[in-house]
């Protein structure tokens, strides 16, 4: 059903002073204003707010449908508090009804503008907040609209480094996140495994941000923590009681004089079910950085080498089971996930293997990059297209941290004229940009994988030179290491088959443990790709010289013939010096190629023509996403051959 701009019937405009009266009869000439609300006091100062719903085309520009708050301080200068008070509002209404990342403020300050752009740069995780005075409001055509646009380069909402604890800009992982609660929920036990730079930090925030105590009591352990790890087995179990207590506000405990057998597994029962107890609900002990208190990967010996992880497991499973009223469960995150894959720990049955499902921290699929990248660049006036949002999710397979920092490359290079639609060319031009600093991040997690998992390195490296014996020897023999790979996003399978997820985690491989026969690889890869980019930006302006001499009725008309309807269509222009620039041009070499079955198209290629095409769909498959592939002697000195060829038709040094 269409929204129009204007009040709601139920709406109480008499609640409200004069002048914030008067600025509401001006926001419902363009929205429609849904609900009233009381006044709410800040300390001494008083705040009234209403609900707006965006119209239809309203909606499309900001990007939402949902309703929206709209803050009025009638105050000639800002206070920080202020930003209290929608929390008070927000506490009024169902949080699926109002879209909180985008906040309104009309204020008296005439200098709130900076002043909320110095607390966003101090607070880069609060959500966006559009400011506007009272004035601004009265004066400006559509006014709401016109402070979303001047509001877009306010932050580098992409360029965030660290773990997001706020859930305004967290995307995707709902469903793993929504997972790890309900198993939680019914007693049972969860895990998240995923490297460096994967979001498993944002997604245990996002965790902690869902539950409500009175369902689900969640806490936090960082095991990497001396805190942690440097404690024995029974000292930890302790330290876990005494600190939930501690938290939750809970009197103090007498420990126990005996901290190992049973009597610390007494202990621990008793002590936890009257822990249990109090909090009248269930709870959820995550443990981030696993690896610290596993077997082989532990910073402290005891748990290393000794039988400290048998010992606690034991004690922390047999609760689990035994529980009846309350439960106890637990989260396992980290990098590896082999505390759950050993069946023995010392020749002792090890009590945590398969205690819970093996899960990895899944990268965003095509729509939930899509919504990410649609949603934040809106904020700053970016539009990214079909084509551009398609080469994001492609190049780095969903992974959040990377395809948001190209975005923030993206952002760098655009110029502060906003809104801005971002084409493909733009893409790969902060790709170009990131690729340093990508290949650092990568080098740093391969290093960490062959220094404390050789065997998932060794695997990754049969893998990249293309050894089959070796890597089928692997997925008969180690299953989970191909696993481990997959889930971590340093591989793909594609069509079945295993293939490395993208060509900076190779280069990443030959840095740390260098191959002549592959170094030797990525050279020719490197020589034919260069070449390949020189015949392609040859091709479009032996085109573009061509198009420039006949009609421009007569260009379109061969660009569609040759193109399918639904490229055509997508084209945003059909000017020939757009669609054949070597800086912006939206077609790729098959549509060139494509373009070339037309006679009319070059005609002087006359008998050629067949040749050329053939030649050019092999200089095709020189793509720089087909670096993984092995290429014989053979092939290689074929394809010299074909691009001498395709040189001396196109390239002029």
């Amino acid at each position: 059903m269409p929204t129009y701009p204007g009040f709601n019937q139920n709406f109480e405009l008499e609640k409200y002073p004069p002048t914030i009266r008067n600025a509401l009869r001006r926001v419902a000439d363009t929205f429609y204003v849904t609900r009233s609300f009381d006044v709410e006091k800040v300390d001494n100062s008083f705040y009234y707010a209403a609900l707006i719903r965006p119209t239809d085309e309203s909606s499309v520009v900001l990007n939402t449908q949902r309703e929206l708050l709209i803050l009025f301080s009638d105050y000639d200068t800002f206070e920080v508090r202020t930003l209290e008070a929608y929390n008070l509002f927000y506490d009024l209404v169902g949080s699926a009804r109002v879209d909180k990342t985008i906040r309104f403020l009309i204020s008296s300050d005439p200098d709130v503008e900076r002043a909320i752009r110095l607390y966003l740069e101090q607070h880069p995780e609060y959500p966006v907040i559009v400011p506007l005075t009272f004035d601004q409001l009265e004066r400006r055509t559509n006014p709401l609209i016109s402070a979303v646009r001047q509001n877009y380069h306010i932050r580098d909402l992409f360029g965030f480094q660290s773990p997001l604890r706020e859930e305004h800009f967290f995307f995707g992982r709902s469903q793993i996140v929504s997972s790890v609660i309900d198993l939680a929920k019914s007693g049972q036990h969860s895990s998240l495994f995923g490297l460096r730079k994967s979001g498993k930090t944002s997604t245990i925030y996002a965790i902690e941000r869902r539950c409500r105590p009175s369902e689900l009591n969640v806490h936090t352990f960082d095991c990497q923590d001396l805190v942690i790890h440097a404690r024995r087995y029974g000292e930890l179990l302790v330290h876990l009681v005494e600190q939930v207590r501690l938290r939750t506000n809970l009197k103090t405990l007498q420990r126990p004089t005996v901290m190992e057998g049973a009597e610390i597994s007494e202990w621990f029962k008793n002590a936890m079910n009257q822990t249990l107890n109090a909090l009248q609900s269930n709870l959820l002990l995550i443990f981030d950085e696993i690896e610290n208190i596993s077997p082989g990967t532990a910073a402290s010996d005891h748990w290393r080498a000794g039988n400290d992880p048998v010992y606690f497991w034991q004690v922390i499973r047999s609760f689990a089971q035994t529980t009846k009223k309350r439960s106890l469960s637990v989260c396992l995150v980290g990098t590896s996930p082999y505390i759950l894959e050993e069946s023995k720990i010392n020749g002792i049955d090890n009590p945590a293997y398969l205690l819970a499902q093996k899960r990895f921290i899944p990268n965003l699929d095509f729509d939930e990059t899509r919504e990410m990248v649609a949603r934040l660049g809106f904020f700053m006036g970016l539009d990214f297209d079909a084509a551009a949002v398609s080469k994001l999710h492609l190049s780095y397979g969903g992974h959040p941290f990377f395809t948001r920092q190209v975005c923030s490359k993206v952002h760098q290079l655009t110029t502060s004229q906003r809104p801005k639609s971002i084409p493909l060319a733009r893409i790969e031009q902060a790709q170009s940009e990131f690729a340093g600093q990508l290949e650092s991040y990568l080098y740093e997690i391969v290093f960490n994988l062959k220094a404390y998992y050789p065997a998932e390195f060794t695997l990754l490296k049969s893998l990249l030179s293309e050894d089959k014996i070796e890597f089928g020897e692997y997925i008969r023999e180690a299953p989970e290491l191909v696993d481990h790979l997959l889930g971590y996003g340093l591989v793909v399978a594609r069509d079945g088959v295993a293939e490395i997820a993208f060509d900076a985690v190779r280069k990443a491989v030959l840095q740390i443990e260098p191959d002549e026969r592959l170094i030797d690889l990525e050279g020719r890869w490197a020589e034919l790709c260069i070449r390949r980019g020189k015949i392609e930006q040859g091709l479009r302006t032996t085109l573009l010289i061509w198009a420039r001499g006949i009609e421009p009725v007569d260009w379109s008309m061969a660009l569609e013939k040759q193109l399918s309807k639904k490229r055509f269509e997508a084209l945003r222009s059909h000017d020939a010096r757009f669609l054949l620039s070597n800086s912006t041009s939206p077609l790729y070499l098959t549509d060139l190629i494509a373009l070339l079955g037309n006679e009319r198209v070059l005609p002087y290629l006359g008998v050629r023509r067949s040749q050329i095409r053939a030649g050019l769909n092999k200089v095709n498959d020189f793509r720089g996403d087909a670096h993984a592939k092995n290429i014989s002697d053979e092939e290689f000195a074929a394809a010299q051959r074909t691009f001498e060829e395709l040189e001396d038709e196109f390239v002029v040094e």
